[in-house]
């Protein structure tokens, strides 16, 4: 069996089986994920109901590294359709500074993004909300049950958990489908009266990605087989906290030897776009807005100009002449044609390619895609943080 376009057997070998496996099997876990959200909808629905009826409501959607990245993706799309108050918060930074992120004593749903549910982190922003928040509703979308988070919450009367599929925690160093999975959810919960939309579309999704693997893959194997001096990854509004996603895939997968960096596609012409002068990697992540991939179209005309020594990419969902003829290799998705409502909708297949190129790029270095870093210095769940609890950060609304 071949994963990726490579035989399984060389894959256990090098240490990669893991991560390639699970990064190729997510279109499983997608349709598994529709019907699970399918059987839980009532429960969905009555629980919104309550919260979207409290005066005031803000809404928090908290995670770490990829999740973050998670939250930062659904964040407007959220926000059109609740016409809540939403705010994406790295739990990161809102242990630091809690007190820049929440201004008063609003209730609050609070929804924790998270991959193991186990980081001190996302444990300690519920407390801090607890503290500072006259009514707390938990949401929590968490890849794993055995999660603190979730064994210590998901019991409470004003909490929802939906599982994940099982096999959605995987055995590897680098998130993929907790990836992945953490959007879809937060997509499919806020936006649940619209879930003929969604199960339609992972339809048309899991077909392109399945076409993406037989015709595509060998396409990403040329690409990554290249020395880079850096890897640059571009993309407008959502899309470049997806860019960003990519940036840390390559950096994790590659045990920091690829050095990689993100921008916003306009902003790349303010300073950023001087990395060309190196042996550079660019791809772009093209909207499907009508409006907004004019302005995207005319900077990759102007990198492809003056590429030099640069290589580029372009990814898209619906086939464009201009794209094909500015861009070195080119991945075009959606040819079932199908109605995406929003940029965050499409991140999916994008997903693919980017973990493919970082998977296949971290090979490429001999780096093992399982276990990427071999010192101990990070581990999948970070550690090593210390909490600090003083009267003035827990009461200061009390």
């Amino acid at each position: 069996m071949r994963i990726l376009g490579i035989d399984s057997n060389e894959l256990k070998r090098i240490e990669g089986y893991n991560t390639s496996y699970e990064m190729v099997n997510q279109p499983n876990l997608w349709l598994d994920g529709v019907n699970i959200i399918k059987e839980n909808r009532s429960k969905i629905e009555s629980f919104l109901n309550e919260v979207f009826s409290i005066e005031g409501l803000k809404i928090y959607l908290v995670g770490a590294g990829s999740s973050a990245k998670a939250a930062s993706i659904v964040q407007n799309y959220i926000l059109r359709e609740t016409n809540k108050e939403v705010f994406a918060i790295a739990s990161t930074a809102l242990l630091t500074h809690p007190e820049q992120h929440i201004l008063d004593d609003s209730p609050v749903l609070l929804v924790s993004l998270g991959s193991s549910g186990n980081t001190t982190e996302a444990l300690e922003a519920v407390e801090i909300f607890k503290s500072k928040s006259k009514k707390l509703y938990q949401l929590l979308i968490i890849c794993s049950e055995e999660g603190e988070i979730v064994k210590r919450y998901m019991n409470e009367e004003e909490v929802l958990y939906i599982p994940i599929p099982k096999e959605t925690k995987g055995k590897s160093f680098a998130a993929t489908g907790e990836f992945t999975l953490l959007v879809q959810y937060a997509l499919m919960i806020f936006d649940i009266h619209n879930f003929d939309y969604y199960n339609s579309m992972f339809k048309h999704i899991v077909s392109d990605v399945e076409t993406f693997f037989k015709e595509d893959i060998y396409k990403v194997h040329a690409i990554s087989n290249r020395t880079y001096d850096n890897v640059v990854s571009l993309g407008s509004n959502v899309l470049t906290f997806l860019a960003s996603e990519m940036c840390l895939k390559i950096s994790e997968l590659s045990s920091g030897l690829q050095s990689s960096e993100f921008h916003s596609i306009l902003e790349f012409r303010h300073g950023p776009k001087l990395v060309m002068n190196s042996n550079t990697l660019i791809t772009f992540f093209f909207s499907q807005d009508d409006y907004a991939i004019k302005y995207e179209k005319d900077m990759l005309k102007e990198c492809y100009q003056d590429k030099k020594n640069s290589t580029i990419v372009a990814v898209s969902m619906n086939y464009d002449s201009e794209i094909d003829e500015n861009s070195d290799y080119y991945f075009c998705f959606n040819k079932g044609q199908f109605n995406y409502l929003d940029d965050s909708h499409i991140i999916f297949q994008y997903s693919i390619y980017l973990q493919a190129l970082a998977i296949l790029k971290s090979i490429q270095l001999k780096v093992s895609p399982d276990h990427p870093d071999q010192t101990g210095a990070v581990n999948k769940v970070a550690q090593g943080v210390n909490i600090y609890k003083t009267s003035q950060l827990y009461n200061s609304f009390n």
